[in-house]
This record gives C-alpha cells, sequence and structure tokens, in this order.
C-alpha cells in the first residue's frame, strides 16, 4: 500500500462540513421560533420596551406584571388544515418571553400595538427618598 491509496480512500473525499451543513440553520429555527426581537430604552423617566409581533392582533397578544417582571404572551395561529406544508418557518404556537425592571409604578404602566409592533412604557417609581429637598441655612 503506497501513500497515495491512503489518501484516494472515501473517507477523505467526503467534506466533513457537510455533516454540519443544516445544524445552525435547525438550532437557530428551533430557539428563535419562541423569541421575538425587543428593544428596550431608558427614556424621559420610564422604560420603553419595542416588541417586533408582526401577523397577530392586540387580542393574540397578553401582557402581566408581576413582582418586577414584565411577560408578553402571544398566540400565533398559522391556518394550514386544507393543505400539506413543504416549509414552515414562519412561527406557530406560543410566543412568550420576560423582562425584569427594578422600581416601576405598576398603575402607570401603558402598551400599544401599532403595524405588529407592541410599545410598552413602564415609567420608573419615584421614591420619596430620591426627591431633591431644598435645605435652609440658619
Amino acid at each position: 500500500m503506497n501513500n497515495n491509496d491512503f489518501f484516494n480512500n472515501n473517507f477523505f473525499k467526503n467534506d466533513p462540513s457537510e455533516l454540519f451543513k443544516d445544524l445552525g440553520k435547525q438550532v437557530y429555527n428551533q430557539f428563535s421560533s419562541r423569541a421575538f426581537p425587543t428593544n428596550i430604552y431608558d427614556k424621559n423617566g420610564a422604560y420603553v420596551l419595542e416588541a417586533e409581533l408582526p401577523g397577530l392582533s392586540k387580542e393574540d397578544i397578553s401582557l402581566k406584571f408581576e413582582q418586577h417582571i414584565l411577560t408578553i404572551k402571544a398566540y400565533k395561529k398559522i391556518n394550514n388544515e386544507n393543505y400539506k406544508s413543504q416549509l414552515n418557518e414562519r412561527s406557530n404556537g406560543e410566543l412568550e418571553r420576560r423582562f425584569e425592571f427594578d422600581e416601576i409604578d405598576k398603575e402607570g404602566i401603558v402598551a400599544n400595538y401599532t403595524d405588529g409592533v407592541l410599545y410598552v412604557t413602564l415609567p420608573k417609581q419615584i421614591n420619596e427618598d430620591d426627591k431633591a429637598t431644598t435645605i435652609s441655612i440658619q
């Protein structure tokens, strides 16, 4: 057996990356299907959350703020009962994300849903101890 026979073996002709070609896409699709893109800003004494939830109605979305946690749940059903799917990359089912915020005025939280984007404004709670006090000099 010479060296050329060894390297001409079929084992070395196969590209090992072919084994993993679709693995990254499969992992991404598994995890991304249950999440949605979100931005959070600190603006004018409040946190502003923007979440992309296209293709839903506001009745499909629920919000709950409990123990410093904002939970966003959405249910998305793609009706495909009349045909067999060949490729399904769109999210289907329940989507959920949770975000932790400290010192929020729960009574002041407002939300609206426009053009597939959910906007939630969470005003920061102003503690009386943190307010400025004028001190007179005697």
